[in-house]
């Protein structure tokens, strides 16, 4: 997240876990050879005997090895680490603009569940989403129990079901406007770190072509037929018509959907995960009702590759009636 500036928080239930949680979280970073440096903050000294001889505190070369003396929060602010674990300190009061992620494997409640996930909400440029992780603590208890003391009208109704992915990718699919070469020529491109701009441009613009161009002869369909008065003819392009705008929509709700569950559900899926880069380059290409003579492929610029996570949900905190949040759940058909 945030071009891959992105920080994330792991709030444990004790100075105990934060040790063993620290030594767990390292071992598996050097595992899979990743890039990620991590910090743990806890006060005082801990004796676990399961995890070494000497007792364990923030400045042990077992904890903290790269720190020399420096502040963990100014530590942290650097692009030097990415992940902070915490058992109490920095659940209040923490301010760290690119905190994106929190995962919860701590009893929360009260001021304090409103406090520590609060860590979450100072804004930066280009962050658009948050993500919390719960291992621990019912929706009930975090939603109702806490939030809804102080806001009242927060309340979530269900669960999302990560299968939604499948069932999104298969009606795109089968709605015909791609094929599997289309979407691995883009998703090539992609990943070729010496790909050209107009190589991605070339990849997309048959795609692209075909939807605009097919969006343009139904309109001019629907204005005929009308002007005609030919119901039948009209209906039907209307129909064509929905089928476009309902494939795009559905496009958006499967970016939607991946960009948050792939945080939490291991899909071992590449034809899903090309999807979503392929219409993650489709999208802003898809400006209907606004075509023009020939292809404007100029959003399509070729920087460098991440992930951008998309879209919000309102919570209104007035007092009065109120919506639940709604899981995510399968596209309307229009």
């Amino acid at each position: 997240m945030l071009n891959g500036k992105g920080k994330a928080m792991v709030v444990v239930g004790s100075r105990l876990e934060a040790v063993r949680w620290r030594l767990a979280i390292d071992k598996y970073i050097k595992e899979n050879g990743y890039k990620i440096g991590t910090l743990v903050a806890f006060s005082g000294e801990v004796n676990d005997p399961q995890s070494g001889a000497d007792p364990f505190s923030e400045t042990s070369k077992t904890m903290n090895p790269s720190l020399k003396g420096q502040d963990i929060c100014e530590a942290f602010n650097t692009d030097d680490y990415q992940i902070l674990l915490v058992a109490n300190k920095f659940q209040t009061g923490f301010d760290q603009p690119l905190l994106c992620g929190m995962y919860v494997d701590k009893r929360l409640a009260g001021i304090a569940a409103v406090q520590t996930l609060s860590r979450l909400n100072r804004a930066h440029q280009g962050k658009d989403t948050t993500y919390v992780v719960d291992f621990v603590n019912d929706p009930e208890d975090i939603i109702l129990a806490a939030f809804k003391t102080y806001y009242e009208t927060a309340e979530l109704s269900n669960v999302t079901d990560p299968h939604l992915v499948f069932d999104l990718r298969m009606k795109l699919d089968a709605a015909g406007f791609y094929d599997e070469f289309e979407v691995n020529r883009v998703v090539e491109v992609e990943f070729n770190p010496h790909a050209k701009q107009s190589e991605l441009a070339g990849a997309l613009e048959s795609v692209v072509s075909r939807l605009l161009l097919r969006y343009k002869a139904a309109q001019d369909k629907l204005n005929s037929a009308k002007a005609k008065d030919d119901g039948k003819a009209a209906a039907d392009a209307q129909n064509e018509l929905d089928a476009l705008m309902l494939f795009k929509h559905d496009m958006s709700a499967f970016q939607r959907m991946y960009a948050f569950l792939s945080q939490i559900f291991d899909y071992g899926n590449t034809a899903i995960e090309k999807r979503f880069i392929f219409y993650r380059r489709l999208l802003p290409l898809l400006e209907f009702g606004r075509e023009r003579e020939g292809i404007d492929l100029s959003k399509v610029i070729l920087t460098h590759h991440n992930l951008k996570r998309t879209g919000k949900r309102d919570l209104a905190l007035e007092t009065g009636d109120y919506k639940k949040l709604e899981p995510m759940a399968p596209p309307e058909s229009e």
